[in-house]
């Protein structure tokens, strides 16, 4: 299995189809599972999918777990595997990575694409959310994240098992540092300085994150919101075909794609 070896820790990897390069980042301890019914497009892209710290197949313990360790560790990956400026995707909190990488590098940023999430904590319930992740974490109740996160997230039984069997495995005191430094994570004073195309998707149910595309519409050059009926918060595993159908278009009429 391939990995990525940064200081004390060792991340893993996949890399699967060709083209135009995107990677992925996932929410905390939830791992690359979460974009399993992405996985579709590697017929037309090259995608990167990694564990972040504390999650799937990667290191549990280490004090790099704030959102700029997380881009870091994405940069590393990026220049490991030799790759073409790339459009970054993430998820619920794995959107402020993929807004960290494009501010930190944006010379290897091709475009971006944040699923339901959210330039900085500043609602009630959003941050209320985050501390009750806090509170679980310092609890130790990964049996509690292990059931509620498949459970939200998958319809399938296998799918569920498969995030539950990593979930279980995750190490408390870290995962409570990565909901602490996500909830304190703020991009919104900087997002003028995002130049390239930026895709929104949100789950018209959602009741929280969709408030924060005005931010990101106010903020930022050139933006796309797209709504995704009939799902909250859970668009890439809920509402797949359609998450998957979205990127691909936005992908093709910005021309983000590769010509060489």
């Amino acid at each position: 299995m391939p990995y990525l070896k940064s200081n004390e820790a060792h991340f893993y990897y996949e890399v699967h189809g060709e083209g135009t390069p995107i990677l992925f980042f996932h929410p905390p301890v939830m791992g690359i599972e979460t974009f399993e019914y992405q996985r579709a497009l590697a017929e037309n892209y090259q995608l990167i999918f990694i564990d972040l710290t504390d999650s799937g197949r990667s290191s549990k313990r280490s004090v790099k777990t704030s959102v700029t360790d997380f881009a870091e560790i994405a940069y590393s990956l990026v220049v490991k595997l030799g790759l073409d400026p790339v459009i970054v995707c993430g998820y619920s909190n794995g959107g402020s990575t993929a807004q960290e990488f494009a501010l930190l590098y944006p010379e290897l940023t091709r475009g971006v694409i944040i699923i339901s999430g959210f330039p900085e904590v500043a609602s009630f319930l959003l941050e209320k959310e985050f501390n009750l992740g806090i509170w679980a974490a310092k609890n130790e109740l990964l049996n509690m994240f292990s059931f509620v996160l498949p459970k939200v997230h998958f319809r399938s039984k296998i799918e569920q098992q498969k995030m539950a069997f990593f979930i279980k495995r995750g190490d408390a005191p870290t995962l409570q540092r990565i909901y602490e430094q996500g909830r304190d994570y703020v991009s919104t004073d900087r997002l003028k300085q995002i130049t390239v195309p930026v895709l929104l998707i949100y789950g018209k149910l959602d009741a929280v994150s969709p408030l924060y595309s005005l931010t990101f519409f106010k903020e930022l050059k050139d933006v796309d919101v797209v709504l995704v009926s009939g799902v909250a918060h859970q668009v890439p595993t809920r509402r797949p075909d359609q998450c998957n159908s979205i990127i691909d278009s936005w992908i093709k009429r910005k021309q983000l794609a590769q010509t060489h």
